[in-house]
């Protein structure tokens, strides 16, 4: 149950060769060979070139996020850097280059530029509030020579040269950002790869260990007991006394286990003059002091990175926001940011007796924190009694090939790959009261593991006869736990085919409302008193998928922020002294359409 593939979740011992290898494809192979040359980190060898990059900031580089710590569905793709809470910080090149991409998004990473180096590599700069120079010249004349705020350009080679250190924006708070901060990252220019920019010498000062909050241990099946139940514990555990009501903490050392187990860890690390829990750099699992797991997500590829959620456990994480990074890696999991050293990460013993476990847990300081404990282990007597048949998932899942279930009105397909693990899966049917939706609700369920797919699978569901007269209106949605959203979906001829990253009810909801539109900081009829006015938009249902804002008939710039859902409004190029007006048209996912106008005064 538990055998893998020896040849997965290893570190190539010729890894430098294969990146040469790679290299000698493409023109900066001189200078790209140059960097390979090995140079010592914290007492490890490194390809990566240690004097080539400068900082990105002026300021004392200080982290608010770590490099692969755990974010939703993903693992967090380079350092976010603390910019003091406001925006402006100056932003510079690390080295000479050349912009090649430019993205600009309303969720996300904001105001991106990529500058790709001549060493093979390339630095991404994310959140900004504004380009500077000719990059900012440039976007502005792109977004109005394409009428659209947001925009993702691949730029040539020659285009926008930029020289080590020259400025080439500021720092902000644009896209899904929580606030202000930098978000910095190093790639391989030819995959993309994206690496720890610790790894290159761009570090800070830190003498703070990480901190080990707590270890859960799992039953890895139905039959293991871990002090006479089948079901995970903590170390640490947190109670209430009956009588005094006060909360007390008790402490494991000692656990009796029976079968196959595995472990879990949550820890943290801050950095100096931070409070906050971000990421570590290194986990070690060593049980009867024989390194078991090892954990040190240095660089990944981007395909990986949905990988996180098979790593941790994913319920606990959804439900508190902690990441418990567990020891066993499932079959299906590619990634290569751990390795597992004997029974893919599970933990068993063949003889009785009492074992030493113990986590090892360090930063790039190599400032360390450690936790053992005892498992008293009885191997577990062979159950011969015969499985009970499975009454409700009936349906095989392999992770390693295509997958596909058809049903009367609804069919599913899954690529290679989409699972972490073989699974049994149960089709049904259910009703919602949900306004919108006028369909059943078909819901996937399986029987071993909760996790999220690893990519995005197709279901088709078919058009009900007494829906097909206004199909232009229909909108694909997933419900879960009462929530509902729209998915990617296109129509073809009777059939909505959906394209869901996600495992909750689908079903089909019909989308007649137009969007709506307010003003925030402006009256209408009124002198303006800001330099961009805005308006606050919104949709029920299928979300807003066009908006265009026009100045006495002329089309303007108005840029989207996600958090607050508004537009900010740029005027420059089309207002006139005395009255002006202005014109908002926002369209929904499925053509619903409002068109609102106001008139303002300006200087």
């Amino acid at each position: 149950m538990y055998k893998r593939n020896k040849h997965k979740h290893t570190y190539s011992k010729n890894r430098t060769l294969r990146v040469l290898a790679t290299s000698i494809k493409t023109k900066t192979i001189a200078i790209y060979t140059a960097t390979l040359l090995a140079t010592s980190v914290n007492g490890q060898e490194t390809e990566f070139p240690q004097n080539y990059f400068r900082s990105p900031l002026n300021i004392p580089l200080a982290l608010s996020g770590t490099f692969a710590e755990v974010r939703s569905n993903h693992f967090h793709s380079g350092m976010d850097y603390r910019i003091g809470g406001k925006i402006g910080e100056p932003v510079y090149a690390v080295a000479d280059g050349y912009v090649s991409r430019i993205k600009v998004s309303a969720h996300g990473g904001g105001k991106t530029l990529y500058i790709t180096h001549p060493n093979g590599y390339k630095s991404v700069y994310m959140h900004l509030n504004n380009f500077c120079g000719a990059m900012a010249n440039y976007t502005y004349n792109y977004h109005y020579g394409h009428r659209a705020f947001e925009i993702d350009i691949e730029v040539d080679e020659g285009v926008l040269p930029v020289s080590k250190g020259m400025q080439i924006g500021n720092a902000g708070n644009s896209g899904s950002s929580g606030g202000p901060h930098l978000h910095f990252e190093l790639r391989h220019a030819h995959n993309d790869k994206t690496i720890n920019p610790l790894l290159f010498g761009l570090t800070f000062a830190d003498n703070i260990a990480p901190t080990i909050h707590n270890i859960k241990v799992y039953p890895a099946d139905g039959r293991s007991q871990i002090n006479g139940q089948n079901k995970s514990i903590m170390l640490k555990e947190t109670r209430t006394n009956k009588k005094t009501k006060k909360k007390y903490t008790t402490y494991r050392d000692t656990i009796e286990a029976k079968g196959w187990i595995y472990t879990g860890i949550y820890a943290t690390d801050a950095s100096p003059n931070s409070t906050l829990k971000n990421g570590v750099y290194e986990i070690k699992l060593l049980v009867d002091d024989q390194l078991w797991f090892h954990y040190c997500p240095n660089e990944f590829l981007f395909e990986e990175t949905r990988a996180i959620n098979s790593m941790i456990d994913y319920e606990w994480y959804k439900k508190y926001r902690q990441a418990y990074i567990l020891s066993r890696l499932l079959r299906g999991n590619n990634s290569q940011v751990a390795r597992t050293y004997k029974n893919n990460g599970y933990i068993t013993f063949s003889e009785k007796g009492c074992h030493k476990v113990e986590y090892i847990v360090r930063d790039f300081s190599g400032n360390t924190a450690k936790q053992s404990f005892i498992i008293k282990y009885t191997p577990q007597t062979i159950d011969k009694t015969p499985a009970k048949a499975e009454t409700e998932y009936t349906i095989p899942i392999a992770y390693y090939t295509k997958n596909h279930y058809q049903a009367e009105d609804f069919a599913v397909y899954f690529d290679e790959n989409t699972f972490y693990d073989n699974d049994l899966m149960k089709y049904y049917k259910s009703k919602t009261n949900h306004n919108n939706v006028l369909t059943d609700v078909h819901n996937l369920d399986f029987k071993r593991h909760n996790y999220p797919p690893h990519k995005t699978y197709t279901a088709k569901i078919t058009i009900p006869t007494h829906l097909r007269n206004i199909k232009n209106k229909i909108v694909a949605v997933a419900i879960d736990e009462k929530r509902i959203t729209a998915q990617p979906f296109s129509i073809t001829a009777d059939t909505v085919v959906v394209l869901p990253k996600v495992f909750a009810g689908l079903a089909l909801a019909i989308d007649t409302t137009a969007p709506k539109v307010s003003a925030i900081n402006f009256k209408n009829g009124a002198k303006l008193k800001v330099i961009y006015p805005r308006v606050k938009i919104s949709d029920n249902l299928s979300g807003i998928a066009k908006y265009d804002c026009y100045i006495n008939g002329q089309w303007a710039l108005a840029e989207y922020d996600g958090k607050t859902a508004s537009l900010s409004i740029d005027i420059s190029q089309t207002a006139q002294p005395g009255t002006n007006e202005l014109e908002v048209v926002i369209t929904d996912g499925v053509g619903n359409s409002t068109r609102k106008q106001w008139t303002f005064v300006s200087q």
